[in-house]
């Protein structure tokens, strides 16, 4: 649909990292990592936006230690940014792959390649629905960004702000809820006293893609 590259708003780009950033964890999680095919995901999208992109592979990196950035095999592309307006991401992000209309002749996209290497932490609690992993025999550094020197932390959109995720998260949740005719109170009412609600988690086909192998 030609009208894809013309009928965003701010808004869109303001929501799309969050819902991207669920569909990444949500793909890794359901990968075996002990798989025949190797246990790999590839995320990607018809962005060059950093908030699309590294700032989405980053967070998958700090939220699931359970995997890593790999080559993507790919022989042509600009690497992906390490650094961006003051922040640093993972030292294998130039790994990823950028590629840019003006110097391909194609769309606008963006490509990175995890491999999955050990078993996805087990939820041990939830914060207003959202489950907080578990960090089960995997010992692996911190990858959470750093900001660099004199930097100030905010981005113009989008950014590291996992406060706003939450919240934003926990919108989507209830929101989905009443769409199957649940009261979200009622829910979070039940948590509270131990319950375990399903997640409502589907499938959601976006601009990006997140393919599992």
């Amino acid at each position: 649909d030609p009208s894809v590259k013309t009928n965003k708003t701010e808004k869109d780009f303001l929501q799309l990292p969050h819902l991207q950033k669920q569909l990444l964890l949500a793909a890794i999680d359901s990968v075996d990592h002990a798989s025949k095919t190797g246990g790999y995901v590839v995320y990607s999208t018809c962005s060059v936006t950093v908030e699309e992109n590294e700032q989405v592979v980053q967070y998958a990196l700090s939220r699931r230690p359970n995997v890593k950035l790999v080559e993507t095999g790919l022989t042509f592309g600009v690497e992906g940014f390490r650094k961006f307006r003051g922040k640093t991401f993972d030292d294998k992000m130039n790994w990823t792959r950028r590629y840019y209309p003006h110097k391909y002749n194609v769309d606008g996209f963006f490509v990175a390649k995890f491999k999955k290497i050990g078993p996805s932490p087990v939820a041990k609690a939830e914060v207003n629905g959202a489950a907080i992993p578990a960090d089960v025999g995997v010992s692996v550094e911190n990858k959470a960004p750093v900001a660099g020197e004199g930097s100030d932390n905010a981005d113009d959109f989008g950014g590291f702000d996992e406060e706003e995720d939450e919240m934003i998260i926990e919108r989507a949740r209830r929101q989905q809820l009443r769409r199957k005719g649940i009261n979200p109170k009622a829910v979070s009412e039940s948590t509270k006293a131990g319950g375990h609600p399903s997640s409502g988690m589907h499938t959601i086909r976006t601009a990006s893609t997140t393919r599992v192998r």
